[in-house]
């Protein structure tokens, strides 16, 4: 249940609770025009009642002059007084009802009549004396007073003021602010325009085209091996970003198909032997081989790194499906060597 009161000043409608009500006995202050007057005479249900009927006050009649005799004072009840200041609740703004809502209301009352006096127009006169002749006339019984020796006028006065005062510009009165639903429509409506959806359409394509470039750039070899047709573009923008294209790397499709570790050089040296197989329909970069030398009681004697320059390659590429040989002498110096592993990696 949703109660509401009218002022029987001013006619505003505002929303009342039954418990601010019960606090202050009904008595209430006008938000709008400070009229204390009580709630409970007016009081209706917005979801059923209808407001009741206001009419603007109107001033009392003269009350008109006795002629017979007064009768003996009628019995009569006063009327209950409103309390205190602090025992009136203060209606607010907030819980105003517009007058779109209920008719008739006055308007809004946006000045008291003493501040509306300072808004009339007013006539300043600057150069307003009092006669003093006629004062002195009145002292004297009546008789004018001898008129003084005039004074010679200057040669040039500068013209007056205008005593007419400017009219003040009249205020305009500030827009209202449109609800908060017609703002939520308007920017719904602002970003479905053709020209909106068209811009971000455009900058969602140069969103896609960077992304697109920078994965290009990252996986530039596989991209200039599985298109050659790229690779122009793609060395042209590693000139400007200082990278370089190279064959892809991809380990898992690399395999040691055999390896043999044989003395050499009458036992001087040893000859290592690896055949390399690439299972992938791409090119690969050649790997590095992590040898181990170990001697007949499994202790380690040596590990090295070998590079595919360390082979003697002319390209360090392994072609797609195919296989590569690869030979190096080492020497051990003097150590007996019985047991080696070979493991490929990408540095």
């Amino acid at each position: 249940m949703s109660l509401a009161t009218r002022c029987t000043a001013c006619g505003t409608v505002f929303r009342v609770v039954q418990d601010q009500l019960k606090v202050s006995e009904g008595w209430v202050r006008c938000g709008r025009c400070d009229e204390v007057f009580n709630a409970l005479e007016g009081l209706f249900d917005l979801e059923r009642d209808a407001p009741p009927e206001w009419r603007p006050p109107t001033p009392p009649a003269p009350a008109p002059i006795a002629t017979a005799p007064v009768p003996a004072t009628p019995s009569f009840q006063p009327l209950p007084e409103p309390p205190d200041d602090d025992d009136i609740f203060q209606l607010s703004e907030d819980d105003r009802i517009h007058s779109r809502f209920f008719h008739p209301e006055q308007p809004d009352v946006a000045q008291t009549p003493a501040q509306g006096v300072a808004q009339r127009d007013r006539v300043d006169f600057s150069d307003a004396q009092f006669n003093m002749d006629l004062l002195e006339s009145e002292v004297h019984g009546g008789a004018p007073p001898p008129a003084p020796p005039r004074k010679s006028k200057p040669a040039a006065r500068p013209a007056a003021k205008s005593a007419k005062p400017s009219k003040p510009a009249a205020r305009t009165p500030p827009k209202p602010a449109a609800p908060g639903f017609v703002r939520e429509a308007r920017q719904r409506e602002r970003w479905r325009s053709p020209w909106v959806r068209g811009l971000l359409s455009l900058l969602a394509l140069a969103l896609l085209a960077g992304l697109a470039g920078q994965a290009a750039l990252h996986f530039r070899d596989t991209v200039a091996a599985q298109w050659p047709e790229t690779k122009p573009w793609l060395a042209m923008a590693c000139r400007q970003w200082h990278c370089e294209i190279g064959a892809p790397r991809r380990i898992d499709d690399l395999v040691v198909e055999s390896s043999a570790l044989a003395p050499a050089n009458g036992g001087a040296a040893y000859k290592l032997s690896i055949v390399l197989r690439n299972r992938s329909a791409l090119a690969l970069a050649m790997p590095s081989i992590d040898l181990s030398l170990s001697d007949p009681s499994g202790q380690l004697v040596a590990r090295r790194a070998l590079a595919p320059s360390d082979f003697h390659v002319a390209t360090p590429v392994v072609p797609a499906g195919s296989e590569s040989s690869l030979q190096v002498l080492l020497a051990t110096e003097g150590r007996r060597v019985s047991g080696y592993t070979v493991e490929i990696f990408y540095p």
